[in-house]
């Protein structure tokens, strides 16, 4: 395919998952020969960093979002609608930029931010809007505008919305006709596959062995890992609780790896907290906090099973890359996983919110460890099929040259 010029609009400063889709995703397009611009709203972060490492064009040029926390004061909500008015200078900047780098068309990361969408219709050029997020049901987030205003102002801006899964898309079927968007998958970069089970056997040791000879669940020990900064919507005290319970049914070898950390947001921090005192109460060595990890690929080589217990997950990165690393996925029947999740093959899905139905499922494989070894080695096979960052980065390469067309 012939190169194209594309101008990329990021809307955060560290790498959350939309991010990270998006710095996987602008790698492979310039491995591709494609020439690409990435305007970040902070020089200093974890994204702008990611993508300088990458030998990408990174330009700052600091914007607003039409987002904001719901749960904020008037005086915030006020000033933060001052911000937005600004916008205006900010989109002729992007639009000088995009004129000098001689961009085709214009890419935003987030429906959280309108500011690319402003200058690719100031420019003329055709707009590609990943919708990553629900907004209000997953970040507690509200549109400044209201959904349905800002739905409108979408549709008049032409080119694509790309929605990152079925569930997210039909949450704005009322607010967004079919033959303004696209469902796209994300997708996880090679670097981050792991096959554990080649052929059904463990890679490097067996792991949820049978322990002390007995084979009722007593005497098993499986790790099972949770992953995901500290925010109420991840639901990680299930977690905590359920292997409260599974303790008190005498299933001594459950082990919990909590990794992730606090935000700067205060919400988080006390979260966090709360998370901490409720695990004390356990067994010692049941619940274990490691805090902020680089390298997630590594330790999820050391867990069995993993826990996402977020009640409404637009995709679901972090599910896809678990299976990629073979590690069958226990999830909540809510949001987009349960199209990630074939149930009883690849993982479970548990009753969203309900602590004793993820015990439930987390003792299954305490009284069955040999189907972890079953259902990894089926995560990975089905995940590679259809959360490759190459099948990612080929639909969206695809989506631009019919808008270019």
């Amino acid at each position: 395919m012939i190169g194209m010029n594309i101008l990329y609009v990021a809307h955060e400063r560290n790498l959350g998952g939309a991010s990270k889709s998006l710095v996987t995703m602008v790698s492979d397009m310039k491995r591709r020969g494609h020439t690409v611009t990435v305007v970040v709203p902070f020089r200093s972060g974890q994204v702008f960093r990611a993508l300088k490492e990458q030998g990408i064009y990174v330009k700052k040029i600091f914007f607003g979002w039409w987002m904001m926390p719901k749960a904020w004061n008037p005086l915030l909500k006020f000033l933060f609608r001052v911000l937005y008015l600004t916008e205006p200078v900010a989109a002729r900047r992007i639009v000088s930029l995009a004129r000098k780098r001689q961009a085709k068309l214009i890419h935003s990361n987030s429906s959280a931010i309108d500011i690319g969408a402003r200058a690719a219709k100031m420019c003329g050029l055709p707009h590609v809007w990943h919708f990553r997020e629900f907004g209000d049901l997953d970040y507690r987030l509200i549109y400044l505008l209201g959904k349905q205003e800002s739905a409108r102002r979408a549709v008049n801006v032409p080119g694509k919305i790309v929605f990152i899964s079925e569930c997210l898309r039909r949450y704005y079927e009322q607010e967004i006709p079919d033959a303004h968007c696209t469902v796209i998958y994300n997708g996880i970069s090679e670097k981050l596959f792991y096959e554990k089970y080649p052929d059904g056997k463990a890679a490097g040791g067996q792991r949820g062995q049978v322990i002390g000879g007995q084979n009722d669940g007593s005497g098993t020990k499986v790790t099972f890992l949770i992953a995901g900064n500290f925010h109420e919507g991840k639901h990680q005290e299930l977690a905590i609780e359920a292997c409260r319970i599974l303790c008190e049914q005498g299933f001594g070898g459950v082990r919990l790896m909590v990794a992730g950390a606090a935000s700067a947001l205060k919400s988080s921090k006390a979260f966090e907290e709360r998370l901490k005192a409720q695990a004390l109460k356990l067994p010692e060595g049941t619940v274990t906090f490691t805090g902020y990890v680089s390298d997630m690929a590594a330790l999820r080589k050391q867990t069995d099973v993993e826990l996402v217990c977020s009640g409404m997950e637009a995709f679901g990165r972090v599910t896809a890359e678990a299976m990629l690393s073979s590690n069958p996925v226990i999830g909540a029947d809510s949001g987009a996983t349960p199209e990630l999740i074939a149930h009883g093959k690849n993982g479970f899905l548990f009753e969203s919110g309900s602590a004793e139905a993820l015990a439930d499922r987390m003792r299954y494989f305490l009284e069955h460890p040999q189907e972890i070894t079953r259902m990894g080695a089926e995560a990975y096979r089905g995940a590679r099929e259809c959360f490759t960052a190459r099948h990612n980065t080929d639909a969206v390469e695809r989506l631009y040259a019919a808008l270019l067309d």
